[in-house]
């Protein structure tokens, strides 16, 4: 007997001592079907979970269906957008015109000037431009006319006391004490001619570029620290009215 032969009979004497298979057909087909179960299991899972974070709808074709069946599930449908708010009334609308025009003129300069000068023509005459004198008047008479037409109150208040020193001659300036209804304190108008600057005041002011070129500039302060200051509310208008005059 030759080796080969030896060895043939070796593997012939293992495989009878082998033991039966512990599988059959049957026992394949059914696991398989198992296992094709599980898998479409969790495919189905991914795909509906990935459409609850995302929250957008997609169509999912089911595992083992069959091939160009064209069946689809659809998994989600996006949600709703919210309605816009309304549109804000249009600025014609009646609702935008509800507001009282009154509110609006009062704020206007022609509305604080008094009665008497409201529907006056707009001022056309020459402005009284800088003065003519060697040194600033500070109480000047020509000045204190209009300081009079716009603010009606101080006629007749008292001249306040004044530097003596002799200020450029193209000044104007008027210096009064005056009580706006139970509100003491100082009014003070100063009209700088083209060129100069004004300098810092203590109280409250306005200013305004006047005809000439120059600037008119209306200052008043309470009486005291910390009083009430005379004719807050109509400095502007004050000096509105003065700028077309000087």
């Amino acid at each position: 007997m030759t080796d080969d032969d030896r060895i043939a009979a070796l593997f012939s004497e293992a495989a009878s001592d082998a033991p039966p298979p512990g599988f059959d057909h049957d026992r394949v087909v059914a696991t398989s079907r198992r296992i094709t179960a599980r898998r479409r299991s969790a495919v189905l899972g991914g795909a509906m979970a990935l459409l609850v974070v995302t929250g957008v709808g997609v169509a999912t074709g089911l595992p083992g269906s069959g091939a160009g069946s064209g069946e689809l599930t659809s998994a989600a449908a996006p949600a709703a957008a919210p309605e816009a708010p309304a549109d804000p009334a249009p600025a014609g609308s009646a609702l935008a015109e509800s507001a009282p025009a009154e509110d609006a003129a009062a704020q206007a300069p022609e509305a604080q000037l008094p009665e008497s000068l409201r529907d006056q023509p707009e001022f056309t005459g020459a402005p009284l431009g800088p003065g003519t004198t060697e040194c600033a008047q500070r109480q000047d008479p020509a000045l204190r006319a209009f300081v009079e037409e716009v603010l009606p109150e101080v006629a007749g208040a008292t001249e306040a006391a004044v530097t003596m020193d002799c200020r450029p001659g193209g000044e104007r300036g008027v210096s009064l004490e005056v009580d706006d209804a139970g509100t003491p304190g100082l009014l003070t108008v100063e009209y700088l001619p083209p060129g100069e600057v004004a300098g810092a005041t203590s109280g409250t002011s306005a200013s305004s570029v006047t005809a000439s070129g120059g600037t008119v500039v209306v200052t008043a302060r309470g009486d005291g620290p910390g009083a009430p200051v005379p004719f807050e509310g109509r400095l502007d208008t004050a000096a509105a009215y003065l700028a077309p005059r000087l």
